[in-house]
């Protein structure tokens, strides 16, 4: 049985992916979705790709791909001296189970609101102006 990714708690002001995840944590994850489906990545190959961009610890790296795999995001394999991290979903289902969650919580809590904004977004007037 596979544990459930935990999403970080929502923030509705930043863009994408990061309205769950801290930046790094992203950055880190869009690296990993943009290799071959299938082929790991070690936390060198994270770290060469994000100094180039800006100039972090390899250990800041190190740290931020364990917590990845302790939030089920990444899965480690130990392969002879180095850990190599493959992605537990893809970017599409990760997408799709962070908005389905947050869903989820707004139909409970606040169930007729949700559901008169979600009815109003099949009307296409309506939803442009939204």
């Amino acid at each position: 049985m596979t544990t459930a990714p935990e999403y970080g708690p929502f923030h509705p002001d930043r863009p994408g992916i990061r309205k769950v995840l801290g930046d790094l944590e992203a950055e880190i994850m869009e690296i990993i979705w943009a290799r071959p489906v299938g082929q790991g990545t070690t936390v060198r190959e994270v770290f060469e790709i994000l100094y180039e961009r800006r100039h972090l610890a390899y250990t800041t790296v190190m740290n931020t791909m364990t917590r990845l795999a302790k939030k089920q995001l990444l899965r480690a394999e130990k392969l002879e001296t180095a850990y190599v991290y493959f992605p537990t979903l893809t970017q599409d289902a990760f997408i799709s189970g962070f908005v389905g969650r947050i869903l989820e919580d707004l139909l409970v809590n606040f169930s007729g609101a949700a559901l008169e904004r979600l009815t109003a977004f099949s009307d296409p007037q309506v939803a442009t102006r939204a």
